[in-house]
């Protein structure tokens, strides 16, 4: 008896050689394993699921972005009614220039924090990002209501209420894009709504509230409603741990050679540099310019976020029938017409019109790029969609941090002149039209050919 005979008989098992002694038919191929590997793999191992595209968790996941939203860019977008408070009450001394780079930085952070933050949750760190974000933002508002001086606005509203808003936001729409397929721009928009309840809410509580109750508890009110919503978010988000995958670079080096990526991340550069302009000056230009009540120029801030609800929604309802790139770049070509006809408003009933129309677009502005990077053709692999998520936006954070203050320098408050500043935001809106076009054309035509191949 052969050696291997004798350990056959030994062991009472066939030698692992005997598998290739049968014939073809009968082998196991290592690209197909049977029943008995994935039981023996024990239930650590589970089979891949197909992506999710609906459900109640998908849902519930749409609730918690709703809150994060609000507390993001909610708060954001309510700057305008803080700003024209700081420039005639708590800061009177400082320059309007000066003033914007509280908002500047604050809108900053939330984008460009995303470039760490993006890599964590590829990682597996979702509920520490949640959790530490959520008690930021709360933290932040919280010692804005004691703030004084320009240095304390800055270091609370601006860097630690920023900070928050970056560390949460890219990891909720992690979660929310990969909870969705076919109905991501529908469910992100859905979610997004919640940046023009902030919007809408919060000027009007501080406009209300200020004057009855003072600066300092107005924010808190402002700063409970946060606290509340954080809790929803973190009990919802932090329920599981996000599948840990490999450990990742804060960048994809393949991303930045990529022609698609980089034309759409520069593109968006260019629309922040223009974006945070009206929604920071809307206030000041009413009151300047116009001649305005102080009600309703502060009011305006409401307006234009609350049109903003519509453009976050409407157009993605067309998403199954419309490319979102194809959105995306029409908007951004009607904002460029919206900052030039900007000049043209010389009185309130024009301006009202001229805030519904800009507000409609300025929510298809900030909805559709995170829709739109998870597309094949921006990301490839979707395994590094926060990675990517977050390079994107934090190369479009350079235009948040620049935007506004370039406007307030270009603003001559003192000549009631805001035309350097208009034009200034329209010709960034058509250079990223232009950049935009290629993005658009190798999107449709992905879409074409995996239509033809099905």
């Amino acid at each position: 008896m052969t050696d291997m005979g004798m350990q056959e008989k030994i062991s009472g098992e066939p030698s692992r050689n005997d598998n290739y002694a049968q014939s073809p038919e009968k082998r196991l191929e290592p690209s197909e394993p049977s029943a008995a590997d994935d039981a023996a793999a024990g239930p650590d191992v589970a089979p891949e699921k197909p992506p999710p595209n609906g459900g109640l968790e998908s849902w519930l996941n749409v609730a918690a972005a709703f809150c994060v939203f609000v507390n993001t860019w909610g708060l954001i977008t309510t700057f305008g009614a803080f700003q024209e408070y700081y420039r005639t009450v708590l800061l009177r001394d400082e320059s309007p220039s000066a003033i914007s780079w509280i908002g500047s930085i604050q809108a900053t952070l939330i984008p460009m924090l995303g470039v760490v933050t993006g890599p964590l949750v590829d990682a597996g760190y979702l509920r520490i990002l949640i959790l530490s974000g959520a008690f930021l933002i709360v933290f932040g508002m919280m010692m804005t209501s004691l703030a004084t001086t320009y240095y304390q606005v800055l270091l609370a509203q601006a860097f630690c209420t920023g900070s928050g808003g970056g560390i949460s936001y890219i990891p909720a729409m992690v979660v929310l894009s990969s909870s969705f397929t076919t109905k991501r721009a529908v469910a992100v928009g859905i979610a997004s709504i919640g940046s023009s309840v902030g919007s809408v809410i919060f000027p009007i509580m501080f406009r209300r509230l200020q004057p009855i109750i003072g600066f300092p508890w107005a924010v808190r009110c402002i700063a409970f409603i946060n606290l509340f919503l954080a809790i929803i978010a973190c009990s919802i988000l932090c329920r599981r741990p996000r599948a840990k995958t490999q450990a990742r670079h804060l960048v994809e080096w393949k991303a930045l050679k990529q022609p698609t990526f980089m034309l759409l991340s520069v593109s968006l550069t260019c629309v922040m540099l223009a974006y945070y302009v009206p929604i920071f000056y809307v206030t000041t230009y009413a009151r300047v310019k116009l001649n305005t009540e102080t009600n309703l120029s502060f009011y305006l801030v409401s307006i234009i976020n609350g049109a903003s609800a519509f453009g976050r929604t409407v157009p993605y309802l067309l998403g199954s029938r419309i490319n979102t790139m194809f959105v995306l770049i029409a908007c951004t070509a009607a904002s460029a017409v919206a900052m030039y006809t900007w000049m043209a408003t010389i009185n309130t009933a024009g301006f009202i019109v001229w805030a519904c129309y800009w507000g409609f677009l300025s929510g298809v502005l900030v909805t559709a790029p995170t829709s739109i990077v998870a597309h094949p053709v921006f990301t490839p692999d979707k395994n590094y969609l926060g990675t990517r998520m977050g390079m994107m936006w934090g190369i479009s954070s350079f235009g948040s941090l620049a935007g506004a203050p370039i406007a307030g320098a270009l603003v001559d408050l003192d000549q009631k002149n805001f035309v350097r500043a208009q034009v200034f935001s329209g010709s960034l809106m058509v250079g990223a039209v232009l950049l935009q076009v290629w993005p658009t054309i190798a999107a449709f035509r992905y879409d074409r050919k995996t239509r033809t191949l099905q």
